[in-house]
């Protein structure tokens, strides 16, 4: 306990300190050389992108979910329609998305139907979920559509052939515990090599050994592989500082909660808002 206290007042007293050096050195985080233009949003830029989930279960829940997190002005939000009562049934399923779309406006949306063994909210069959992807990327709903690692390469991307050029996220998720650094690394590589124009891992810290092993695995990646974006984090409460200062580790995406998250470490819109501010100063041009 004594521990996870004083990791909490270190996280704390890390913000206005490096705020402060990176306003004299006038510091720019690590960024990827190619980023991705998601509508408004720049997945690469100068801040981490904010991302907002989405995880209402019925038509009527996920129209007042998206009037609310859109008055939150998140750079981007992720409708997990794994939540879904009908996500098997693809033209409901498109139906929905069409009216998150037109709540939202041009706010980007990243598309993402998670497998179960992964964090996801229920079993959904592949051939329904690729199929609602076929059409939501033929219809141009979604600027970004995730898809697991688990899949393989080849199913990746023949998928993707099929998404009209929407770019594929590639996610790997270790719910128990975190690789090595080097491991980390590997499979971001191996996310890009299965056809992934984003490459994204959450790891599960059990120590804060475990968070900076995470992070220089994360750094490690934008090192070697400097093109592509990387959607990061670190689950529990010893990986909340993830979701802050990632971004200072080759980390171009953080989650944040609008009305209910994804995850329950996810911290709210708002305040990662200010955090960003103060951790990335935009430069003036």
């Amino acid at each position: 306990m004594q521990k996870a206290k004083l990791s909490l007042i270190a996280a704390a007293l890390l913000v206005p300190a490096f705020a402060l050096s990176a306003y004299a050195a006038d510091f720019v985080r690590p960024m990827p050389t190619h980023p991705i233009q998601a509508g408004p949003t720049l997945l690469g830029g100068e801040q981490p992108v904010i991302c907002s989930p989405l995880v209402g279960k019925n038509l009527k829940a996920i129209k007042a979910e998206a009037k609310t997190v859109k008055a939150l002005n998140p750079d981007m939000v992720e409708v997990r329609a794994d939540y879904w009562d009908f996500i098997e049934d693809t033209d409901k399923a498109i139906e929905a998305l069409q009216a998150i779309r037109n709540i939202i406006g041009d706010t980007p949306i990243l598309l993402t139907v998670r497998v179960a063994e992964e964090r996801g909210f229920k079993k959904v069959g592949q051939k329904p979920k690729f199929d609602f992807y076929k059409k939501a990327a033929a219809l141009k709903l979604p600027n970004l559509i995730d898809v697991e690692l688990v899949y393989g390469a080849d199913t990746i991307k023949n998928l993707k052939k099929d998404l009209n050029g929407v770019p594929v996220v590639v996610a790997y998720h270790d719910l128990k515990g975190t690789p090595s650094s080097e491991e980390i690394a590997n499979i971001l590589k191996k996310e890009i090599d299965a056809g992934g124009d984003v490459a994204k891992i959450v790891v599960k810290p059990n120590s804060q050994a475990d968070v900076l092993r995470f992070l220089n695995g994360t750094l490690e990646f934008r090192t070697k592989n400097p093109a592509y974006p990387v959607i990061a984090s670190a689950s529990g409460q010893e990986g909340r500082i993830t979701r802050l200062a990632g971004g200072l580790f080759g980390i171009d995406l953080t989650f944040a909660s609008g009305v209910k998250g994804s995850n329950p470490w996810q911290m709210p819109v708002q305040t990662v808002q200010e955090i960003n501010k103060v951790i990335y100063p935009v430069t003036k041009k």
